[in-house]
């Protein structure tokens, strides 16, 4: 009778083993046939018995259902699951990783290689949503993916999706990865002109100038019509050390776009640093002729001619002689009120940016003499500048 009474226990619990591993086979047939909810419902009851925690195929099944959610049309099954490839692709390395004889590595190729594309949209989602850490970990999962013994006979150079977790990279700050990211994409010939500059950037931003710049002119050699190139190439020479150098590289830019008057800034910035006045003056004259409106060319431009007069002004104060100081003041004097036009025109344009208004409140104050309207002007404007700074 107790022999029996085992045989009925054990009888009993390889039925029930046998039940739960029906569910999760009923599981994947409801995924499969497109009811996700019943689907999902029959692997939690199935998976949850300990001989199915260790079955390969709960997670198999387990990778299916939660892709399927995933890549549904249907909006009710897409919100079964906050995160359904993520899940469904831990399942599947779970599934991998107990199944010690590889009865399912065959049955996975497929639905590896959706889950490649399935992460790939999701990665360029989030990428044009700007949710750039989550869009690095699909981007990640991705390389991941085609890297995995799964799909080691179906391998493939994925450039597009090495280059773009390269960019993610980059773009949070994480130029190690994007280094070692952007060289291997580089060598295969993908978007080598971006490669080149966002190398460059990277290099210099971890303080390694020398290569930066390596890749930087190494990139402009082969891409010479590459405008960010050249941009990179002028800030770093106008910026440092050797301004003279970026004159080449400005003319270059010019030459590609004509009536981009930011070169011309560019450019007259670079003659005020070589001690150029004139031809500065005559840069943002060209850029004026583009756009006579230009804020930045039309004070830049006064600012240059101010500085002359001011200049002049100082070898004034050294005259020893009253006459001819007298004579020369009066000169200078006419050189500051020729300026009046070109600031007042800048503060026409651009009424919030407080700059011209100084200048024109000094200007005032030098000529306030000369006759009543001068005088009302120097009021007006000293009293804008308090009434500006106070803001």
């Amino acid at each position: 009778m107790k022999k029996l009474s085992l045989v009925l226990i054990l009888a009993f619990t390889m039925s029930f083993v046998y039940a739960q591993k029906g569910k999760i086979n009923s599981a994947y047939s409801s995924a499969r046939s497109g009811k996700l909810n019943k689907a999902l419902e029959l692997l939690e009851k199935g998976i949850q018995h300990r001989k199915c925690i260790e079955w390969p195929k709960s997670y198999f099944v387990k990778g299916v259902v939660y892709q399927s959610i995933f890549e549904t049309p249907i909006p009710a099954f897409k919100k079964l699951s906050e995160q359904p490839l993520e899940t469904a692709y831990e399942a599947y390395k779970k599934c991998i990783e107990l199944d010690k004889k590889e009865r399912y590595s065959k049955k996975m190729i497929p639905y590896y290689k959706n889950l490649k594309i399935d992460f790939s949209n999701q990665g360029a989602k989030l990428f044009n949503e700007s949710k750039l850490e989550e869009a690095l970990k699909s981007f990640k999962n991705v390389l991941e993916i085609n890297d995995s013994k799964i799909l080691k006979k179906e391998k493939v150079i994925d450039t597009a999706i090495i280059y773009y977790t390269a960019l993610t990279s980059y773009k949070l700050a994480k130029y190690k990865e994007a280094i070692t990211l952007y060289e291997k994409v580089l060598n295969y010939g993908y978007e080598p002109a971006k490669c080149y500059a966002a190398l460059a950037d990277s290099y210099t931003k971890m303080g390694d100038k020398e290569k930066g710049m390596k890749y930087l002119h190494e990139g402009y050699e082969k891409f010479p019509n590459n405008l960010y190139m050249l941009g990179q190439l002028i800030n770093y020479y106008l910026l440092g050390g050797e301004p003279e150098k970026a004159e080449k590289y400005l003319d270059a830019a010019i030459e590609k776009e004509p009536t981009n008057i930011s070169f011309y800034r560019a450019k007259g910035t670079l003659y005020e640093k070589l001690k150029r006045l004139d031809d500065a003056i005559k840069m943002y004259d060209k850029a004026l002729e583009i756009d006579p409106n230009d804020f930045i060319s039309i004070y830049n431009k006064g600012l240059v001619k101010y500085n002359k007069v001011v200049s002049h002004h100082t070898k004034v104060r050294d005259i020893a002689d009253d006459e001819e100081y007298l004579k020369q003041i009066k000169i200078v004097l006419s050189e500051y009120e020729e300026l009046i036009p070109d600031f007042e025109k800048a503060h026409k344009v651009n009424p919030k940016e407080i700059a011209p208004v100084i200048v024109l409140k000094e200007l005032y104050t030098k000529l306030r003499t000369k006759n009543e309207e001068f005088m009302a002007k120097f009021k007006y404007y000293s009293n804008l500048k308090k009434e500006m700074e106070s803001k």
